[in-house]
């Protein structure tokens, strides 16, 4: 499975996204099928390593057989959530898949059963064994392969993040799959590569609802001395959605009645039909993950795509709550940072 990394950017454009689909589109997509067809498929590789190089440096792009089309090309962040909406916008601009070409910007289970870089010996995956270790929100991992006492630890641990995204996908790696441990030897619980999808894959349906969406937890502490109530959807991860790369948090206060200092339920009937209001006006912009209550005060957090006006949207939506005062702080967070301490 040939991984590319670009080179350095040598172009700036103002629509690097567009100009590389007009490239694709217009001539190169079957430049590079052909080239497929004839097993030289480096012969295309400079040009799509500028392209795509010219939209971030550090996408990196891959070429392998489709799940429903011949073939597929995926672009992807590198695991990097910094630039995962890069690589979504990319993917979102993409003309429909057809007979020859599908498209994807993570990578996904497939077909390929060695993997081939750094100049070594094609790796079998299926060589590989596996620790798992799940709790209450993930799935541990350690990962062993014959090949490590041979190779370098970097090798190890890029070749143990390949076999899971090849083997998981990389969504799937991402969003259930806790701590990554490269094992130097074998384990003693250790079990086939094989044994990994359906641990997970089953660990996945316990925690997402029956039409696949994301399931919602309650959290209670306490912040600053005050009951602290939150609701967030669970898992809470970027790669589920990475083109909302801006954090909105909506502060809205209310007045406090209860010793607690929660809501009393009239006013938790106006705050949940405030938050309503405000999702409304977002649309497909961005979606509310997680909200926090305790001591008067409601906190909203929405993430949205940064290159829309969603946060304008929301600023314009939240006049006319007459209880207390509303804010909005905005920031650029593609790895959803500011919500880490509800994710589990």
């Amino acid at each position: 499975m040939p991984i590319f990394k670009r080179r350095k950017r040598t172009v700036v454009e103002a629509d690097p996204i567009g100009a590389f689909w007009s490239w694709w589109t217009g001539a190169g997509a079957a430049q590079v099928a052909d080239a497929i067809a004839r097993k030289e498929p480096t012969e295309t590789s400079s040009a799509l390593t500028d392209l795509i190089g010219r939209i971030h440096q550090d996408l990196e792009w891959e070429l392998g057989p489709g799940l429903h089309a011949k073939h597929a090309l995926i672009v992807t962040a590198a695991g990097n959530p910094t630039h995962r909406a890069v690589a979504r916008r990319w993917l979102r601009a993409a003309p429909p898949s057809d007979e020859t070409w599908e498209y994807a910007d993570l990578r996904r289970p497939g077909p390929a059963f060695t993997i081939r870089f750094d100049g070594l010996p094609p790796i079998p995956v299926d060589e590989a064994v596996v620790s798992i270790e799940p709790d209450a929100a993930s799935i541990h991992v350690g990962v062993h392969h014959p090949v490590f006492p041979d190779v370098p630890i970097d090798v190890q641990r890029r070749v143990t993040f390949l076999i899971l995204d090849l083997v998981l996908g990389e969504e799937m790696v991402e969003t259930w799959v806790g701590a990554i441990e490269t094992l130097s030897s074998a384990p003693a619980d250790a079990v086939a590569i094989d044994s990994l999808l359906p641990a997970v894959a089953a660990f996945a349906a316990e925690h997402t609802l029956e039409d696949g969406s994301p399931a919602w937890k309650m959290l209670e502490g306490t912040r600053d001395g005050h009951r602290l109530i939150a609701t967030a959807e669970y898992p809470l991860r970027s790669i589920r959605r990475p083109h909302l790369d801006t954090h909105v948090a909506v502060s809205i206060g209310y007045p406090v009645v209860r010793d607690d200092g929660l809501p009393e339920s009239d006013m938790l009937d106006e705050l949940r039909a405030f938050e309503d209001h405000l999702t409304d006006r977002l649309g497909g912009s961005g979606n509310l993950l997680a909200h926090e209550t305790s001591a008067g005060v409601r906190i909203l957090h929405y993430y949205t795509d940064g290159t829309t006006p969603a946060g304008a949207q929301l600023q314009a939506a939240t006049t006319g709550w007459p209880h207390g005062k509303v804010t909005i702080t905005t920031n650029p967070d593609p790895a959803w940072h500011n919500v880490s301490h509800l994710a589990g």
